[in-house]
């Protein structure tokens, strides 16, 4: 049952992301950060190529560091470095 509610917690997740990328930038990113923070393994151990994996981090890093929000720069070159 807690796997049921946990892939329905991700898919809702899933479905939020899509449409603030789309009409909230800011938010997008923020939820993004937060996501990841909570679902490093997740991240990390999925089928996505490690290129692409690289590439999404660092343009995150970019558009924190835009903001100056270098604390959250921080913790996603730590990311980088973790899936390297």
């Amino acid at each position: 049952m807690n796997e049921i509610k946990r892939d329905l917690k991700t898919s809702q997740m899933l479905a939020e992301l899509v449409s603030l990328r789309h009409t909230d930038f800011d938010a997008f990113m923020n939820l993004l950060y937060d996501a990841l923070q909570r679902e490093l393994s997740g991240a990390i151990f999925d089928q996505t190529p490690l290129t692409e994996k690289q590439e999404a981090l660092n343009s995150m890093i970019q558009y924190f560091q835009d903001k100056e929000e270098y604390e959250k720069c921080a913790v996603l070159r730590d990311m980088v470095l973790t899936i390297e």
